[in-house]
C-alpha cells in the first residue's frame, strides 16, 4: 500500500510516496522524539521534509538505479531508505533511527 506524502513544502514534478512501513516509522519516531522533548516530533517532521526535498534536488534524474538507497538526516539520528520507482515516483520504503 502506498500513500502520498502530504506536504505543501515539497513541490516537484516527482511524486513522493510513503510505504505503509515508512508511515508507521514516522508515527513511531514522532512519538519517540516528542517523549524526549515537547514539539521535537514536529521538528523531526519538518527536518524529514527538508531531507526528502534534498534527495529530490541532488539526485540526477538520468542516473536512477533500481536499488534501495539510504540518506542520513543531518539534524536527527535517522536514515531514510528510498528507491526511485521511475522518473515520476520516489518511494520512501522505511525510516530507521540509528
Amino acid at each position: 500500500m502506498k500513500i502520498f506524502l502530504n506536504s505543501r513544502d515539497i513541490v516537484h514534478s516527482m511524486k513522493v510516496l510513503l510505504s505503509s512501513i515508512a508511515k508507521n516509522d514516522i508515527r513511531l519516531l514522532m512519538r519517540i522524539f516528542n517523549a524526549d522533548k515537547e514539539n521535537k516530533g514536529d521538528d523531526f517532521l519538518e527536518s524529514l521534509k527538508a531531507s526528502i526535498d534534498g534527495i529530490l534536488q541532488t539526485e540526477n534524474p538520468h542516473n536512477r538505479c533500481e536499488e534501495i538507497l539510504v540518506s542520513t538526516m543531518p539534524d536527527f539520528p535517522v536514515n531514510i531508505h528510498y528507491i526511485f520507482e521511475d522518473r515520476e515516483n520516489l518511494l520512501i520504503t522505511a525510516i530507521f533511527k540509528t
